[in-house]
Parts: structure tokens; sequence; C-alpha cells
């Protein structure tokens, strides 16, 4: 019996925060960003896991920044993808977000230049966290039903068009250490328990919403998936910021009242949760 290479193999980088067995069960190759925090450096993924990374956070005095990762990280992974299908389609944070998809693009450029036998793109999420995984995992999906990088590009371009990131902030005081809002917005809602429910989506970036209570909020979510997703199929990555609890309520919730294809739980990267803090809560999601 012949053995035929699949067609196309998939990079992304880890502000995706796939799990570990998302990414062992669809054969996904990650470029690591690196963490700073407290003067430490940590590699995503190796040397800290997320739920540490909130937890040194809640009690951090500094600033903590994330590093995209390097054209040789990405170089890495291209190789050992393209030893495994014939095509390589790598999926990147947003290029307005992060300096990871100017990396990866030079990595693909080093790869072309010694591998004119591999077709190698770089595709632009335009989004990041949890929408990214959506059009990791929608790609990967193609890719593994033998679907050629056109199909593959094709359905991250679907997916891209439509995914929709809503999160509850359970604080503005991380977002005004890195300077985004004033310090009597953050007096403000703390006074008045304001839990700002946010969107970051193409083209959409902002509070959507100011409810005084943390059910409120998570109404507001419930509200937003029901309009995009009732009598629908669903594609749904619930995410939180150190908050379990949280983001298994709104697993069940979604679970029980929309038609999901698919349904799961990971945490929100650091990438954009240094800025958030601890406790959100919230998901991405698109309908077919």
């Amino acid at each position: 019996m012949s053995y035929s290479r699949p067609s196309v193999a998939i990079v992304t980088d880890s502000a995706a925060a796939l799990t570990q067995t998302q990414i062992s069960e669809h054969g996904i190759f990650v470029a690591r960003m690196e963490i700073m925090i407290d003067g430490v450096t940590y590699v995503d993924g190796a040397d800290v896991g997320l739920d540490d990374f909130y937890s040194l956070l809640a009690s951090s005095e500094s600033i903590p920044t994330t590093s995209a990762p390097k054209p040789d990280e990405y170089l890495k992974n291209i190789h050992a993808a393209s030893k495994t299908a014939e095509s390589v389609f790598c999926v990147s944070v947003s290029a307005k977000l992060s300096a990871a998809y100017d990396a990866a693009i030079v990595a693909a450029e080093l790869f072309a230049s010694d591998h004119d036998k591999n077709d190698i793109r770089v595709f632009d999420s335009e989004v990041a966290a949890s929408s990214q995984a959506l059009i990791v995992l929608a790609a990967s999906r193609v890719a593994a039903s033998g679907g050629s990088i056109d199909d593959v590009e094709a359905v991250a371009e679907e997916v891209r068009s439509n995914v929709r990131l809503v999160a509850m902030l359970d604080t503005l005081r991380f977002i005004h250490r890195s300077g985004r809002v004033p310090k009597i917005a953050v007096w403000a809602t703390t006074a008045l328990n304001i839990k700002p429910v946010m969107e970051f989506s193409t083209g959409r970036i902002g509070a959507i919403s100011r409810p005084r209570s943390v059910q409120k909020a998570v109404d507001r979510i419930h509200h937003e998936m029901l309009t995009d997703l009732g009598g629908k199929t669903a594609h749904i990555n619930v995410m939180h910021a150190g908050a379990p609890d949280r983001a298994e309520a709104l697993r069940n919730w979604a679970n029980e009242h929309l038609n999901c294809a698919e349904l799961f739980v990971t945490q929100f990267h650091p990438f954009m949760g240094a800025h958030t803090g601890p406790g959100l809560v919230g998901a991405s999601w698109w309908a077919e």
C-alpha cells in the first residue's frame, strides 16, 4: 500500500493559547512567545503555565510584557511542519497587535529560498487568543480531510470574517497600569461595581456594555451569543483569565442553549491578559 503525505501542515503562534491536547490531536506546530514578569523571562508553554501566569500577575507590581516569536522560532516550526506535509499554512496573531506576523514572513521567505518544492503561506488572522484558536482549528480540520492549501486558506478567511470575541473584564486596574485608561475610570468602575463587556474582533474593539454586576455582564455575553448563534451550528471557544469556575459556567450555558459543533475552554493568553488582568471571562464564536 502506498502512503500519501498530507497536503497541508498548520503552524501558528502561542497567542492562540491552544491546549497541549489540541496541539497534539491536530498535529499543529506552535511558535512560542516569551513572557516577561518581575524581571524574569519565561518561554510560553514551557517554563510557565497560564494558571501560573495569572497568579503571578495578581500579586505583581510590575507591568508584564510579551515578546513575539523570533524568525528562528518560526523557521524551526516551519521546517518541522514541512517534513509532514507538502505545504505549510501559518496562522499568525494580528499584525496590528504584534510583530509575530512580520517574523513569520521573514521565516517563510528564508524557508522558501531553500525549499522550492514546498508551498508556504503566512495568514494574518487579524485577531488573537481564542478567536485565533478557532481559525487555526478550522484550518487544521480542512487540512486533515485532505484539503489543498487553497481550501485551507478559504476556510481561514471565512472564519476570520465571522468570528467575534466578547468578554467581561473584572477590573480596569491592569489596563490603567498599561496606560490605556485614566485612573478615574478605574475608581469609577470599582466604586460602582461596573464590569465592562468588551469586544475584540476584526474592526470592532471597545466596550459594548457597562453592567453593574458580574451576572449582568455574563447575561450580556449570553445575549450576544444567542443573537449570533441561535438556530445555527456554533463553534465556541470559552476563555478565562485565571477564572475557571466562571468559564465552566459559561461553557455549561452554551452547551445547554446552543447547537455546538465545537465547544471547549482555554485560558486567555498573556499577550492580551497582561493588560486585561485576572478574572476575565468570555468567548469567541462563529456560526456555520
